[in-house]
């Protein structure tokens, strides 16, 4: 379980970047459908992690700046079709 969670904080870390560097795939409907998915799984890995404090508080903030990007990504998005 372990290795899933520290797998996920990598994803996280790279879907982070790549929305900084304003990643092309992450705008799509895919990178959308791609980050949803790993918000579900890492409140799924929240609730059955076992381990050390540390690693669960770790998998929870990250899962929350996730939340935080798709409804960034929706509010851009929204703003800037709406412009002449």
């Amino acid at each position: 379980m372990i290795i899933l969670s520290w797998s996920l904080l990598f994803f996280h870390l790279i879907v982070i970047i790549l929305w900084i560097a304003n990643s092309g795939f992450l705008f799509s409907l895919w990178g959308m459908i791609t980050c949803i998915i790993s918000i579900m799984s890492g409140l799924i890995l929240y609730k059955q992690i076992r381990e050390p404090k540390l690693v669960k508080k770790l998998v929870l903030y990250s899962s929350f700046i996730m939340v935080f990007l798709v409804f960034a990504t929706v509010f851009i998005h929204l703003a800037v079709s709406s412009m002449p």
